[in-house]
């Protein structure tokens, strides 16, 4: 019984993490990391890590004590049009039409919790090729270009 509080409480937790757990967060959990695998490029909890590490003897994971060698690794990085202006690192991935900015997943739950508007980005931009204005921006850039 107490697992299954542990679990749902885990789910729906407000807690900001400098480094969340890939495949919890792809789940919609939110779990600390503890270990980066270097092959992967992607971020683990311990319970993932143990999974992971059976399926891939072979990766180089780091953990917590090598933490300043995980950004240095190479495709880690977030482009750089990617990366909240308030939380580096954290990937914007949400709009707030209340505000009319893009946000990371720290933005919202820290600065729009009252906000009734909040969308991931792929679910705005759908359907953005069909769209005039869309098809008239190659020549529009050209025309400021040349100018």
């Amino acid at each position: 019984m107490a697992s299954s509080f542990i679990s749902s409480r885990h789910k729906v937790s407000d807690l900001i993490h400098d480094f969340s757990c890939s495949p919890c967060e792809e789940d919609g959990l939110n779990s600390e990391a503890g270990y980066f695998c270097v092959d992967c490029s992607k971020y683990y909890c311990s319970r993932c890590e143990s999974k992971h590490g059976g399926l891939f003897k072979r990766h180089r994971v780091l953990d917590r004590k090598d933490v300043k060698k995980w950004a240095a690794v190479p495709g880690t990085v977030v482009d750089d049009l990617e990366i909240c202006e308030h939380h580096p690192g954290k990937k914007v991935e949400l709009f707030c039409r209340d505000h009319q900015e893009l946000c990371c997943h720290i933005c919202v739950s820290v600065g729009h919790r009252q906000c009734s508007m909040i969308q991931h980005i792929p679910d705005v931009a759908r359907g953005i090729h069909d769209k005039t204005e869309f098809k008239r921006l190659p020549q529009q850039i050209a025309d400021i270009h040349f100018r």
